[in-house]
């Protein structure tokens, strides 16, 4: 089986944006966006403190790799287009109560438009997403719901093959915080449901994934706190049979914590965590000695001005994957935000990972040899705001895997101009 690339069971992949977790920064492209980045004052007044944003915008461009191929490369124009809308219970500058909620839904549309009749077969992909939050509380207590769903669709890593990648993601939470006496001390009890459906080859990989995490911490200084955070979960299969044939087994991963995060100056702010991991997978090989127990993140953000933002950090440590139990990663990123007189905005990232996978394989010939990728994803794009409500720009992004596995090495090149009205 020729799989090109470690899919995860997050929401990275498939050419998607990843996240780096510790400060809720995006990385790679990042798409259409939905708001103005120089202004405040657009949206729809709907009703007393419930405003509503509405967009459309469209991308044409290049695609110089459909099929994620290591030798012959099929390229196509391609474009895209997205419209999206979303309520929330706020006004221009801010909530307006201690209950909030958010409301979200957008529509993509991506076509290819080669006449190769291998690229022509999967000419059209729709992508759905949608999401709510809901957050009450104030004082001592406070309490929080919140879900998304996602429908991905990609050409097959193989133009040879007849079934697209389609996978469903829906992750829900539920949350509750405590902050006793002048709010030094801060706990937060958190519970996720992630579910994430394959179809065609790929379906052996859906799983229903649980954590229940506690997160305990003491502010230092008003902003700056230590923490203390454990994890504990329970991923599953779905396709019980499929799962068996492909060596997956359930697993209980656990991740323990600690560290510091908040701001170092007024403009500096960091997340220290070192702890402890490991995956505890039911079947084969799990996880385990110096490095593969251990958990390290660092990340350091620094706002030079009003109107720019540095994101640079390293992590290092372990996914579930769909080509083998898991993956220890060493990742490295970063991201640069400028804002230029409200009118531009300019947003370059990129990240590097090298994955070493481990368990069991669904290929045996890929476990003998050990299979080791180095990803790199970057991303860049630059807007202009004509109004604060109409747009147009440039975008480029690049995912390059290289292996020691000669078959899924690729370079995909995706350049796009783009044009759009957000409001």
């Amino acid at each position: 089986m020729n799989l090109r690339l470690a899919l995860g069971t997050g929401l990275c992949v498939l050419g998607a944006a990843s996240v780096a977790s510790a400060q809720e920064v995006t990385i790679g492209y990042q798409g259409l966006p939905h708001k103005s980045s120089g202004e405040s004052n657009t949206g729809i007044q709907v009703g007393d403190g419930v405003l509503m944003h509405v967009g459309a915008g469209a991308e044409a461009g290049y695609d110089s790799n459909v099929f994620y191929d290591d030798t012959a490369a099929l390229s196509s124009p391609v474009i895209r287009a997205q419209v999206f809308g979303e309520v929330s219970n706020a006004t221009r500058t801010g909530p307006v109560s201690r209950n909030s909620f958010h409301l979200r839904a957008g529509l993509g549309y991506r076509r290819y438009q080669s006449d190769n009749p291998d690229v022509q077969r999967f000419s059209n992909a729709f992508i759905p997403t949608a999401g709510l939050a809901f957050a009450t509380g104030g004082g001592q207590f406070g309490f929080g719901l919140a879900d998304t769903f996602a429908r991905f669709e990609d050409a097959p890593y193989s133009s040879g093959s007849r079934q697209p990648i389609i996978r469903y993601n829906n992750q829900a939470s539920i949350e509750g915080r405590w902050s006793p006496g002048g709010g030094r001390l801060s706990t937060m009890l958190r519970y996720t449901n992630m579910i994430d459906v394959f179809q065609g080859e790929y379906s052996y990989a859906t799983a229903d994934s649980n954590y229940l995490m506690l997160d305990v911490s003491w502010k230092w200084l008003p902003k700056t706190a230590f923490f203390v955070n454990v994890q504990q979960g329970l991923i599953f299969y779905l396709n019980d049979a499929e799962a068996t044939a492909n060596q997956k087994s359930t697993s209980f991963p656990l991740l323990a914590t600690t560290g510091l995060r908040g701001l170092l100056t007024e403009r500096t702010s960091v997340v220290l965590a070192l702890g402890y991991t490991n995956g505890f997978y039911s079947n084969g090989a799990s996880t385990g000695g110096f490095l593969g127990s251990t958990y390290a993140d660092v990340s350091l953000t620094i706002r030079p001005t009003m109107v720019s933002r540095i994101v640079a950090g390293y992590r290092h440590d372990f996914t579930n994957a769909v080509i083998a139990s898991f993956s220890y990663n060493e990742t490295a990123y970063l991201s640069y935000v400028q804002q230029i007189a409200s009118r531009l905005a300019l947003d370059l990232s990129g990240r590097y990972q090298h994955k070493t996978f481990g368990g069991q394989f669904v290929d045996p010939a890929q476990q003998m040899l050990g299979r080791k990728d180095d990803l790199f994803m970057v991303g860049a794009s630059l807007d202009y705001f004509m109004r604060n409500w109409v747009y147009a720009g440039v975008a480029y992004s690049l995912l390059l895997n290289t292996s020691n596995i000669d078959t899924v090495e690729y370079a995909k090149h995706q350049m796009f101009v783009r044009l759009g009205i957000t409001y």
